[in-house]
């Protein structure tokens, strides 16, 4: 680890456990708390108890204790005597340390309830560590607990202790058979108690000081007050970059590893088509130059490393492909064979590789197969009682979302019927969202977004968008409620509206520029469209009020695709033929693929 400032020196067997950039941020909130913390004292005793002899002569006890010639002013000098009296100048016998003395330990109570997850928790670990090294100092015990698990405290020090108090999250809230719990265990605690946790957070009687953490709500920072012998000290403690505190919050003692770069198993990444993402977010799905496809696995965070990739060897029908869809782990196809449609691994009883199904007419049904364009597929599975139904839907180039059904029992193999129907016409865009599917139909004077649920044979009616458009893209799909989520359109002449049911309002695109999705950053700031730059040598949020880079690359970008549901990024590089996943809000890869050869237009 690198060498520690002076400052910090205090604390070098806890921050050597931490990798170097997160021993830094850390040793700031411990240099900001230390000062307000004090030393660990030994306390009077607080019931009466008879010495075994004389230990010292002191200014503070019993007036029992006074001594004879203290007791000489009260007689002689009364005045006198209440001078030294107020003035602290009376002397007394001090009892033997030994017998009055109480035990040398400290205990600290964590509040790990809801109003401390998140960032107050960074100060936990920093008052973890302060109160333990002070402890420490005093040749004292340091013992520690959860305050919604009363009646347990625990003994683990360093890395094992940090790690146990991170997973100690609760969604409980202290009440008053809790503070009776740890009251009954806290009767004989030391002076030296504290309690960690909000402002409102209950406190057991028992209790000596208090450290109060609360997240700012002005500005980048959370606001620590420590309480104890009837005064009040007040600290700030700025917050280290988002990464690094979720860092800290989630994995403090793993050091971040370099983005890790796994090579296909054969073969060249095809640059015709953008990446497909899954739609559970944890995959992603390259079509490669021979027409066959592998789908990548990608981490959760960069510390993790992805699983192998899997090659779907769909390459004998590649051309006959007229819809594509990724769901949990299965590439799903609907391919032209013999004049008749087949369905391949969609993840239901009744479409994981159909028998053939006839093709719809022309005036019903429009798609031409081939490796450069595939319609979107969408997947709906719903069951109920003994009864299942399975929806696959297909919006084609038309604008009109077809849809194949096929209901059945559940304990037979093969379903009851098979219908075909246009669901919906005029349909500019849709989007998968947790159990059912969102979609848009535009007519001359108004746009209106719908919602189909799994369980439904009809969509709902969300609320009308108002603007006439020809495409529109839409995003928080995870959360999708109305105002929660935000919607694109693009209207005749290729402008285009951001907003949400509240509202929108125009965002001008560079011409050449793709536009990928739409999404904000955070919630206070207002939504913008993630576009690949004319010179796809990057990828950005455009809003009204300005713009933010998302991605720069060192290499064109050849294809580009946006989960809108999880906020993640995958683009292909032109001259590498690298595959590259990102989340907007991020520096490091999640996921970075290099091919074994080159790369390949075709």
């Amino acid at each position: 680890m690198t060498r520690l400032p002076p400052l910090l020196q205090p604390w070098s067997a806890w921050l050597a456990l931490l990798p170097a950039d997160l021993a830094a941020p850390l040793g700031d909130l411990l240099l900001r708390l230390h000062p307000v913390l004090g030393p660990l004292r030994r306390h009077a005793a607080s019931r009466p108890v008879e010495p075994a002899g004389v230990g010292d002569i002191v200014r503070r006890g019993s007036y029992e204790r006074l001594l004879l010639s203290e007791w000489a002013y009260a007689d002689s000098a009364p005045d006198e005597f209440l001078r030294r009296a107020a003035n602290g100048e009376l002397l007394f016998t001090g009892p033997e340390p030994a017998h009055c003395d109480e035990p040398l330990r400290s205990i600290a109570l964590f509040d790990a309830g809801p109003a401390q997850l998140g960032e107050p928790r960074l100060a936990h670990i920093a008052l973890f560590i302060l109160l333990a090294r002070r402890a420490e100092l005093a040749g004292a015990k340091f013992r520690w607990g959860i305050l919604q698990h009363p009646g347990t405290l625990h003994g683990e020090l360093g890395k094992e202790g940090v790690l146990h108090l991170l997973g100690a999250r609760s969604y409980a809230v202290a009440n008053a058979a809790t503070l009776e719990a740890w009251q009954a265990i806290l009767d004989d605690a030391p002076h030296d108690t504290w309690l960690v946790g909000a402002p409102d957070t209950p406190c057991p009687p028992a209790v000596h000081a208090r450290v109060q953490v609360r997240r700012s709500l002005l500005a980048d920072q959370l606001d620590v007050v420590l309480s104890q012998h009837r005064s009040d000290r007040a600290v700030t403690l700025p917050l280290p970059p988002p990464q690094t505190g979720v860092r800290l919050l989630r994995n403090p003692f793993e050091t971040v590893s370099k983005a890790h770069v796994t090579q296909a198993a054969k073969g060249t990444h095809s640059l015709k088509r953008a990446p497909l993402f899954g739609n559970r977010g944890d995959r992603v799905a390259v079509g490669m130059v021979d027409g066959d496809v592998f789908i990548y696995h990608i981490p959760d965070s960069v510390f993790a490393q992805p699983g192998k990739p899997r090659q779907t060897g769909k390459r004998q029908y590649a051309d006959n492909v007229i819809a594509a869809g990724l769901f949990r782990k299965s590439y799903c196809t609907i391919h032209m064979r013999d004049g008749a449609l087949h369905f391949s691994d969609f993840p239901g009883p009744y479409f994981d590789n159909a028998p053939n199904l006839p093709v719809p007419p022309s005036d019903e049904f429009h798609i031409v197969p081939g490796r450069r364009y595939h319609a979107p597929v969408f997947h709906l599975l719903h069951r109920t009682g003994g009864s299942i139904s399975e929806r696959v839907l297909v919006l084609d180039q038309k604008g009109r979302l077809a849809c194949w059904t096929r209901t059945g029992v559940a304990t037979a193999r093969q379903p009851s019927r098979t219908t075909f129907d246009v669901f919906a016409n005029n349909v500019i865009g849709a989007a998968p969202v947790p159990h059912g599917l969102l979609f848009a139909v535009s007519l001359e004077d108004r746009t209106d977004a719908y919602l189909l649920h799994a369980s439904a044979t009809t969509a709902s009616h969300l609320y009308p968008i108002l603007h006439h458009g020809d495409r529109i893209l839409f995003g928080e799909l995870k959360t999708w409620r109305g105002s929660g989520s935000v919607y694109a359109l693009r209207q005749a002449g290729g402008d285009w509206l951001v907003g949400d049911r509240n509202g929108a309002e125009h965002v001008m695109v560079p011409d050449g520029a793709s536009v990928l999705g739409c999404a904000r950053l955070t919630q206070k700031e207002p939504p913008g469209l993630v576009v690949l730059a004319p010179n796809r040598l990057g990828i950005e949020l455009l809003a009204a009020k300005g713009r933010s880079t998302l991605v720069r690359s060192t290499e064109p970008i050849a294809q580009a695709s946006f989960d809108a549901t999880h906020n993640r990024l995958a683009w292909l590089g032109q001259k590498s033929g690298a595959l590259t996943v990102r989340a907007i809000g991020a520096e490091k890869p999640l996921l970075q693929t290099v091919p074994r050869r080159g790369p390949d237009a075709g």
